[in-house]
């Protein structure tokens, strides 16, 4: 590449070299660039695959997360009813007052432990105070 040389003037055989190696070096780039094209096609289409699994995947868990809250509500709905239905009978059982209170009446009227008079003792002693 000398700055101060002449060019010979090129010859059609040198010209038609020239275009003939620039043709091929464009199509090589063009192979570079249909390959490089098709790769990212590729890929392309492999991510929406990818991603059109994922979505089917997520919406089939969102589904069955759905489906197990909705049976957890079933339970907590039916824990609600049976709590309600034990605080209404733990409501009607006797409180501790009330029961040593009928502990206390039992006793008072217990046949064997409490002495109590029969018809006949006391029409004896009503006839003895009567005398």
């Amino acid at each position: 590449m000398a700055v101060f040389k002449k060019e010979r003037p090129k010859t059609l055989h040198a010209v038609i070299n020239e275009l003939v190696e620039r043709v091929n070096s464009n199509i090589q780039r063009l192979r570079v660039l249909e390959q490089s094209s098709d790769s990212v096609v590729t890929r392309t289409n492999s991510l929406e695959q990818n991603y059109l699994q994922l979505k089917k995947d997520l919406q089939k868990q969102i589904s069955e997360i759905n489906k197990s809250i909705s049976k957890l509500d079933e339970r907590i709905t039916k824990i609600e009813t049976t709590l309600k239905e034990v605080i209404e009978y733990v409501k009607k059982l006797p409180t501790t007052s009330k029961i040593k209170e009928l502990e206390e009446m039992i006793e008072i009227y217990n046949p064997i432990t409490s002495k109590f008079v029969t018809k006949e003792e006391v029409l004896s002693l009503m006839k003895k105070n009567n005398k």
